[in-house]
């Protein structure tokens, strides 16, 4: 807790704001340089935070504009908008909310003559819901300490930090409760080996013994009687059909697991709840340029025909392949989790 509060940001409310100068992508793509515990739907909730205090809005109306066409810019300049997108509706709705409360003198806030007074009320409240959103990773370790046993191998792949945070909970002695004593099998990404080799460094320091394995062994590894008890991952965002939207390779993981009778949870915060609703895994709402089909015979020729592939590729896993979310707000069913969207963001 001490540590949330210590890299707790001070925005500036500006006495003469100057909206014209602010770029609100190299301001959400700076937050993530400089904290590599943020994640993006915070990052963008910061982002527009940023440019509420940097405006002078007077209306409701003008802020909503404001916040509106802030996050259409965010959108636009990421080729995968679904997370960062999932953070600026939930502020959004959170404003909506806000907006609807009385001002100091009891009037509606639409009709309140002194709406700066309203406005920076807004922001900083809106900073202490970036703090909390920021605690939740801890709450959940909390909560999902209890589903990890001594003598179990755990299944992992990805850096999620929540899913670390986890694990390291549960290594934990705690007042009452001894620490777990387990395994765990993280799959390394041959495309990411920098981080796959932090996040095994990392729980190896805390003591957990780990095992390494490609990609391509996730099934052999399943397919041992006792070897693994449960996959944990963590996601991207979380979708309004109880799905999540993770790093490529989350979906297949999941249909092994299912295959295999082994339990699948998701460990994620509620900001990464939204909208979202896809179908099947082109339903994303962009091309991440995986599959391209051509005969060119070098590699020239491919780089100018082809659409070059995203950098960080995510696919969809179906709510029906998730066992349970292990979430601030307790432990939920895929179908718990459509309701508590529903709740959150109509």
């Amino acid at each position: 807790m001490a540590g949330i509060i210590q890299s707790e940001r001070v925005i500036p409310i500006r006495d003469n704001p100057d909206l014209e100068s602010f770029d609100i992508v190299s301001t959400y793509q700076k937050l993530l340089a400089d904290d590599p515990d943020l994640t993006m739907p915070v990052a963008a909730i910061e982002a527009l935070i940023e440019a509420l205090s940097q405006s002078s809005a007077k209306t409701v109306f003008e802020t909503m504009d404001l916040i509106k066409t802030q996050s259409a810019k965010l959108r636009k300049a990421v080729r995968n908008p679904i997370a960062l997108t999932h953070g600026t509706d939930l502020f959004q709705q959170y404003l909506v909310m806000s907006l609807k409360q009385p001002g100091p003198d009891g009037k509606e806030t639409s009709s309140h003559e002194n709406f700066e007074v309203v406005r920076q009320h807004l922001m900083r409240n809106g900073r202490l819901f970036a703090l909390r959103a920021k605690e939740a990773r801890e709450n959940i370790a909390t909560v999902g300490r209890e589903y990890i046993r001594d003598n179990y191998t755990i299944l992992t792949h990805g850096g999620s930090r929540v899913v670390g945070t986890i694990l390291g909970r549960a290594a934990e002695s705690i007042p009452g409760d001894a620490r777990r004593r387990f395994n765990v099998i993280h799959i390394m990404n041959e495309a990411r080996l920098t981080e796959s080799n932090r996040v095994v460094a990392a729980l190896r320091a805390k003591g957990i013994p780990v095992a390494t394995i490609p990609e391509s062994a996730a099934a052999y590894a399943m397919g041992k009687v006792h070897a693994v008890n449960m996959v944990l991952v963590g996601a991207e965002a979380v979708t309004a059909n109880g799905g999540i939207i993770s790093r490529m390779g989350t979906y297949q993981l999941a249909q092994i697991a299912k295959a295999h009778n082994k339990d699948f949870y998701v460990a994620a915060e509620q900001h990464k709840f939204g909208k979202t609703f896809p179908l099947h895994q082109f339903d994303l709402g962009f091309d991440q340029g995986m599959i391209n089909f051509h005969a060119s015979k070098t590699q020239e020729e491919d780089e100018k025909i082809s659409k070059q592939p995203i950098e960080d590729p995510v696919d969809f896993t179906p709510p029906q392949l998730i066992t349970s979310f292990l979430s601030d707000n307790g432990v939920l069913t895929p179908t718990a989790v459509a309701k508590q969207v529903i709740d959150l963001m109509y």
